[in-house]
């Protein structure tokens, strides 16, 4: 038995459902389409995009990398050498300060300051009053008892005296002739020489003062030999030996260059501050250089003739540098040898007339394009 009015009340409530259904359906429709045409929009703004993006890209291939400007300079064969550097003071080979050997006023200077002598030249004579006549009274007896002796002599030979009376006045003698010498040597004493050939750098004394053996008289120094003598670290032990040439440097003369070379090398270590001494003969034929002279000392210790060289600045880290061809920088290895302050030698690598690049190689990579510039002119 069926209800009234059941089956149409499930009839609307399927018309509304429907209704719904359908709204549903035609809203995600909607939302489909308008979804689909977002992303058709998208991918159309996105290909826009995609071809401005490969647009840009292409011109970035298509338009060059400006080259790196760069400063080069060719390797070129010269001389350079392994040097040793050091500070020293000019000093005389032989300086001596002159005493006197005995007491007695001074009577005569007879050379200043600044004068040239030679070996036994007469600088000074002091009083010696006493010591003439005490030579004189030997000289005299000595040459008595050289008479004498000479008349025993002829006896002698005539048996006229004995063997032992001829014996004694040959001992007379002896004796006269020891007293003669010993008065000679007082007298010479008063006499003040030069014990060798040099300049007179000082006088310390006046005559009428009264001389002592312990007061010198004059300074005499040899500037014909000048040496310096340095004091180098043990790490330089084995790049020093005698003959090597040096350079010698003062501000206190113009055109202040001279030449030296290496006389004597000490053999130990100075175990207290790990040095060894160096003794250098300067070549000063003009006596220029003065004893007490400050010098800066360049002992070349290697040098080599003739091998190629590049600046110092050249070099990268590795020992490396870069080499220009055809507008290419390229990174070269290289084996050196003997540096100095500005220069390197090139034992491989490079060849003579390779532009070697010298500024603006820092941070540049490997077959970069560069191109050549001349330096900038100093301010």
């Amino acid at each position: 038995m069926r209800r009234p009015g059941v089956l149409p009340l499930i009839m609307r409530l399927s018309r509304a459902a429907a209704t719904a259904v359908c709204i549903a359906f035609l809203a995600a429709f909607i939302a489909a389409g308008c979804g689909a045409a977002s992303s058709d929009t998208a991918e159309e703004e996105a290909g826009e995009e995609e071809v401005v993006g490969k647009d840009g890209e292409a011109e970035a291939d298509t338009t060059e990398v400006p080259p790196v400007p760069v400063n080069v300079i060719e390797a070129s064969l010269g001389t350079i050498s392994d040097i040793v550097l050091t500070t020293a003071t000019v000093e005389a080979d032989r300086d001596a300060q002159i005493f006197p050997r005995t007491t007695a006023m001074i009577e005569e200077m007879r050379v200043e300051e600044g004068d040239y002598v030679k070996r036994g030249d007469v600088l000074a004579v002091l009083e010696n009053d006493e010591e003439e006549v005490s030579l004189a009274r030997a000289e005299a007896i000595r040459d008595a008892r050289k008479q004498e002796f000479d008349r025993s002599e002829a006896m002698l030979e005539g048996q006229l005296i004995s063997e032992v009376d001829h014996e004694a006045k040959e001992r007379e003698l002896i004796m006269a002739r020891a007293d003669w010498e010993s008065a000679r040597v007082a007298f010479d004493k008063t006499t003040i020489r030069a014990p060798f050939s040099g300049t007179i750098t000082e006088r310390h004394q006046n005559v009428g003062n009264m001389a002592r053996p312990g007061d010198a008289l004059f300074t005499l120094v040899d500037l014909n030999t000048l040496l310096i003598y340095t004091h180098l670290p043990e790490m330089e032990w084995s790049h020093v030996a005698p003959g090597q040439q040096v350079i010698l440097e003062t501000e206190t003369l113009p055109d202040g260059t001279f030449n030296g070379t290496i006389h004597r090398v000490s053999s130990i270590i100075n175990p207290q501050n790990g040095t060894f001494k160096v003794t250098i003969r300067i070549d000063d034929p003009g006596w220029r250089l003065k004893p007490g002279m400050f010098v800066k000392v360049t002992i070349l210790a290697d040098q080599h003739v003739g091998v190629l060289l590049i600046p110092k600045i050249a070099l990268l880290e590795d020992d490396e540098v870069f080499t220009v061809k055809d507008s290419i920088a390229t990174r070269v290895a290289l084996t050196l040898g003997l540096q100095d302050a500005d220069f390197t030698e090139i034992q491989e690598g490079l060849s003579p007339g390779d532009l070697v690049v010298i500024a603006g190689h820092r941070s540049m990579k490997d077959s970069t394009r560069v191109k050549i510039v001349a330096p900038e002119a100093p301010e």
